[in-house]
């Protein structure tokens, strides 16, 4: 029984062996399991190709932020060095190259500061008035040319003021003359125009207050032609915009008034002006004080006709 099951056995595998339907199918599934094999090593070849692209990807990024935060903290590092004197004190007082005293016609003034002070901007005005940052930014040597007033302050890149530098110039030989100022043919007073003006008052910082009136006067005709329209000595009032006596700490007086507009003879002018006053600072520092006399100029700011209804003699020189 044991030997005839054998034999079927055996003659069953032998015939399962022979069969060429059975053999394709086996050789059938061997391919697909090569074929699935290589694809899952071709993919999993990618996969690590991918994750080495990325992961240099990754390092490049990481070393580009790198040298950018470098760069950036080397920009700020130079920057806070160019800037920490300018940025964090006082920039030191100005100095002008002539002492004051006579001087001759076409003397120039030139106005130094110190290294530290490189990224200051100075300003400077030559009637008297103490400088502002509205006022001329020196850019050259100053042409003395008439009996001038010079002050020079140095303001850095966050606004801290220095000291006032100042000299007066008594000229030697005879002032420029100055024309009179005269209107287009067409009576209108452009805008841009400067105007001459004049204080007709005097004013103290130890008493005055912020609001108080200052009386200013036309420094010069205003004409069309041979017609005054505004003859010299037309008068109005500004009011003051800060007033501040002296104190103790170096701290001296200040004053300082804006104009935006001059009404005279029924005509309003809208301009653009003002100055500031500030005393001589020092241990004991000194009061501002505003005195008939002290002129300044204002700028027109709109056209604006000036057409006379009464003619009005031309004042004499």
């Amino acid at each position: 029984m044991k030997t005839a099951l054998l034999v079927f056995v055996l003659c069953s595998a032998s015939a399962f062996c022979q069969d060429p339907g059975a053999m394709a199918a086996q050789q059938a599934m061997q391919q697909a399991i090569q074929i699935n094999q290589q694809a899952t090593q071709q993919a999993m070849q990618d996969m690590q190709q991918a994750s080495q692209h990325a992961q240099q990807a990754m390092q490049q990024a990481i070393q580009a932020n790198l040298q950018t935060t470098q760069q950036m903290m080397q920009s700020t590092a130079d920057t806070s060095s160019s800037y920490s004197r300018p940025y964090f004190g006082v920039p030191n007082q100005p100095s002008l190259s002539v002492k004051s005293g006579n001087v001759m016609p076409g003397t120039k003034v030139h106005i130094k500061w110190r290294y530290a002070d490189d990224y200051a901007a100075v300003y400077y005005t030559t009637d008297g008035w103490t400088p502002t940052t509205s006022s001329a930014l020196y850019e050259g040597p100053i042409p003395i040319d008439n009996t001038t007033q010079l002050q020079a302050i140095a303001v850095s890149p966050c606004m801290t003021r220095s000291l006032v530098a100042h000299a007066e110039y008594t000229m030697l030989g005879p002032p420029s003359p100055t024309p009179p100022l005269a209107l287009s043919a067409d009576g209108v007073l452009h805008a841009g125009t400067r105007l001459r003006l004049i204080t007709g008052s005097t004013v103290n910082s130890k008493t005055a207050h912020v609001g108080d009136k200052l009386s200013i006067l036309l420094d010069q005709d205003v004409k069309a032609g041979d017609v005054v329209v505004l003859p010299k000595g037309t008068p109005f009032s500004v009011v003051l915009t800060i007033a501040r006596p002296a104190a103790r700490h170096n701290v001296p007086g200040n004053l300082a008034f804006d104009i935006y507009s001059i009404n005279a003879r029924g005509k309003s002018i809208r301009v653009s002006g003002g100055e500031t006053l500030q005393g001589e600072a020092g241990r004991k520092p000194k009061e501002a004080v505003i005195e008939p006399g002290m002129n300044f100029t204002v700028a027109v700011a709109v056209d604006t006709p000036l057409l006379p209804s009464v003619l009005v003699p031309a004042s004499k020189p």
